[in-house]
């Protein structure tokens, strides 16, 4: 009896082929080339595979050889070899290019800046994750987020670099502010989320860039009046929160807005220092002062107090320097703006938080120049209600002034 000959039998031939032991190549078989035929494919199955060489399949009676294991003499094949074959959807063999440069500051933002940003874990991962998940969707979030990585590179490198993180700082924040200032009076659901990164980012920015002036003006560094810009930028945050409250508090920014761990204890002389500020705030009004405002000045030395644990909890965190600032209303800017003496008390006792979170770069010498701003514009006898502050900031017994008859360490309360 005649041998019969083993065969591949074809299981993904073309339709024209399939009895006549088809060799499945792609994309005419040899058969249907030979015949100049039409050849056509049933199914896409065996593509990846087009071109293998066959491999021979060895029959037993007792039992069948596991596909996992090689016959001698065999060579496997390697899962990476697949990479190497052509692709359906492959029409350009073009290398994507990367702007390593951009990926440094996306890498930069998750590992090092969100955590300016951030008092816990919750929040953290708020500003490392979900914010930059949204800037995937919106561009000029992601801007922003490079904007202010750029920021902090710069503002972490004193060197020949430093220059040109800013200008890409600048270059980024441009894109990211058009945007705010467009979006800013349209708050929808759609894009509270980013809408509100923003706001915060470009707070962020304001801190940081007053910080990087080398032309030597006081105008563009840290002071009283470049504060009060700051402030009224946080403004733009409070307008987008009040307008998607109830959106952010049910999406995955909703960590933002929970108080915190307020266990930590505040120092005795830090609280006491605060409530001297509620006992002259009574006895301004007690003392016929009409224009003094009791209420506006309750409400923002209550939120300085409600945040005052965040300061040594997390003390290089954003979220007491940002989180008064968002707060405070257009009152208090008004009064601050028109340097009433009790509006300075206040802003002195913020500044000795701000120097507290002098770690943070965005931060740094804040706290110390709008302080002495303050100083400046205080007559003596309101300078004895701020002996915290210019004890924290300067040291005990610090002279502000030559006109200063004795140090306010030695001044009573």
């Amino acid at each position: 009896m005649p041998l019969r000959r083993t065969h591949r039998k074809s299981r993904h031939g073309c339709k024209a082929c399939k009895q006549r032991r088809c060799d499945e190549k792609r994309p005419k078989c040899t058969n249907c080339r030979t015949r100049q035929e039409e050849c056509e494919y049933v199914t896409e199955a065996s593509y990846i595979w087009a071109g293998d060489e066959p491999t021979q399949r060895t029959r037993s009676r007792s039992r069948r050889i596991a596909p996992s294991t090689s016959t001698a003499g065999s060579t496997p094949e390697t899962p990476f070899r697949l990479l190497d074959r052509p692709f359906s959807h492959e029409t350009t063999s073009l290398t994507p290019p990367l702007d390593m440069t951009q990926l440094r500051l996306l890498v930069n933002w998750q590992n090092e800046t969100c955590q300016f940003f951030s008092r816990d874990t919750e929040t953290r991962m708020v500003w490392q994750i979900s914010l930059v998940e949204e800037a995937l969707k919106t561009p000029p979030l992601m801007h922003g987020i490079l904007a202010v990585s750029a920021l902090h590179l710069a503002l972490s490198d004193s060197g020949q670099e430093q220059a040109f993180w800013l200008g890409l700082a600048t270059a980024h924040k441009g894109e990211a502010l058009q945007a705010l200032r467009e979006g800013v009076n349209s708050v929808s659901a759609d894009n509270a989320r980013s809408m509100m990164g923003l706001s915060a980012l470009v707070v962020a920015y304001a801190f940081g860039s007053a910080l990087t002036s080398t032309d030597g003006s006081d105008a563009d560094r840290p002071s009283l009046d470049g504060l009060n810009n700051v402030f009224v930028l946080c403004r733009g945050v409070q307008q987008v929160t009040n307008a998607a409250y109830a959106v952010l508090r049910q999406s995955n920014f909703a960590p933002l807005f929970n108080p915190g761990d307020q266990s930590v204890a505040i120092p005795d002389h830090v609280s006491e220092s605060l409530d001297h500020l509620d006992q002259l705030n009574t006895q301004c009004l007690q003392a016929g002062d009409s224009a003094h405002d009791v209420e506006t000045y309750t409400r923002v030395i209550d939120a300085l107090r409600s945040l005052s644990g965040h300061a040594f909890t997390q003390p290089n965190s954003m979220t007491l320097a940002a989180g008064w600032a968002i707060r405070v209303s257009a009152e208090y800017l008004g009064y601050l703006q028109a340097n009433y003496p009790f509006a300075l008390i206040v802003h002195a006792h913020y500044c000795a938080f701000l120097h507290l979170a002098r770690g943070n770069c965005f931060l740094q010498s804040w706290g110390r120049a709008v302080l002495g701003d303050i100083l400046r514009l205080l007559d003596e006898e309101w300078k004895v209600h701020i002996r915290w502050p210019v004890t924290e900031v300067f040291g005990e017994g610090y002279l502000p002034t030559e006109s200063m008859q004795s140090p306010l360490g030695l001044m009573g309360t």
